[in-house]
Order: structure tokens, then C-alpha cells, then sequence
């Protein structure tokens, strides 16, 4: 089962996207600051992360380059900061997505599945002897 990190500096941010997550059968870490989120990253490694772009400490965009230091874990941005310009800074980047917070839990969990799809490993067919 795929693990998604949630990073959110809002409490109750952090617990809806938790539980529109958990609901879609995934399990959740969380973390309450771009540090934070970074140091679980490193310690569980999980299949995907959801960031938010503004946060104390560390933001998401800092998050984002320095676990791009050792990691390539798929990255989504979930703001209120979903501006044209924040967009395109997010795909220059390379993450795998950028959406408002506004979203709807289908939108969400679409976006999650296609991002963790597109970074599944392709099977290897064993050639037959």
C-alpha cells in the first residue's frame, strides 16, 4: 500500500487531506513543517508527498530542492498559492503536480493515482527459454 506524506504548516489542512487520502486506501504520514516533512521523507521514504507552498522554517519550494538533493520521491504541490507564475515555477522545477486547495477529494485522489501510475516501475518480462 502507497505510502503519501502529507506536509502542511494548518492543522486542519493537514487532517482533510489526511483523511480524503486515507478514505481513497492509502496510508498517511504527516508533518507540520517543511523540516519536518523533510527529515520523515528521509527517515520513511514514502511514495509520494503532498507539500504546501507556504509554510515557517522551510517552504515548499525549499523542501522540494533539497529533497531533489537525494531523492526523486514524486512531489505535489497542494496550495492556496495556486497562481499561474507558482504553476509554471512548479513544473520548471519538475514536480509532478501543482494544485490548489480548493480541490475536490476526486481531484485529489485522481491526481495521486495518476502521478503514483506514472512512477510505478514498468514490470520486466522475463524472455521464456
Amino acid at each position: 500500500m502507497p505510502v503519501i506524506l502529507v506536509v502542511d504548516d494548518n492543522p486542519k489542512m493537514v487532517q482533510l487531506l489526511q483523511d480524503m487520502v486515507q478514505l481513497a486506501g492509502y496510508k498517511t504520514e504527516v508533518a507540520f513543517s517543511g523540516l519536518e516533512g523533510l527529515d520523515k521523507a528521509r527517515e520513511g521514504m514514502p511514495d509520494l508527498i503532498l507539500v504546501d507552498l507556504m509554510m515557517p522554517e522551510m517552504d515548499g519550494w525549499e523542501l522540494y530542492n533539497r529533497l531533489r538533493d537525494y531523492s526523486s520521491i514524486p512531489v505535489i504541490f497542494v496550495t492556496a498559492y495556486d497562481t499561474p507564475q507558482n504553476e509554471a515555477k512548479a513544473i520548471a522545477l519538475g514536480a509532478e503536480g501543482f494544485i490548489g486547495k480548493d480541490l475536490t477529494p476526486m481531484q485529489l485522489i485522481q491526481h495521486i493515482e495518476f502521478v503514483l501510475k506514472a512512477n510505478d516501475p514498468p514490470v520486466q518480462n522475463e524472455l521464456l527459454h
